[in-house]
């Protein structure tokens, strides 16, 4: 959020969206690159919708024509797009990966978490009896 905020304040919208596209193109890769992963290595797995391997090949195919010619026509827009992919990678090993936080840390995220979710309207769901209308 920090880094599109900044570059709202520095650049102008048309770079903001050519940003955010190549960040979008790159995720969906991954994700198709991911399905393709888990129905190799388990077949098994129950899945709600199964579609054959040819369309997320085929899927595939076009998405590395898109990254690679954008990479070449638009070098460094897909350079800042992976550094704002890149500043997650603190947050994640601040908040996830980081097993032994001490209390202030966790106490800090704690409420990072409760602004967020009043700020954006969410709640994590709470296990418990659910409440009648």
């Amino acid at each position: 959020c920090l880094a599109t905020l900044i570059i709202m304040l520095v650049g102008d919208t048309y770079t903001l969206i050519n940003y955010v596209s190549f960040i979008n193109y790159l995720c969906y890769g991954v994700t198709i690159i991911g399905l393709i992963v888990l129905r190799w290595k388990k077949p098994k797995i129950f899945r709600p919708i199964k579609v054959n391997l040819l369309i997320p090949i085929t899927y595939l195919a076009f998405w590395a024509f898109l990254l690679i010619f954008s990479l070449y026509s638009e070098p460094i827009v897909c350079g800042v797009g992976l550094i704002i992919i890149l500043t997650g990678v603190p947050v994640f090993f601040l908040g996830v990966y980081w097993r032994n936080k001490p209390k202030c840390v966790n106490k800090l995220i704690e409420s990072l978490t409760f602004w967020g979710q009043k700020l954006c309207f969410v709640v994590y769901p709470q296990g418990g009896a659910a409440e009648e209308e």
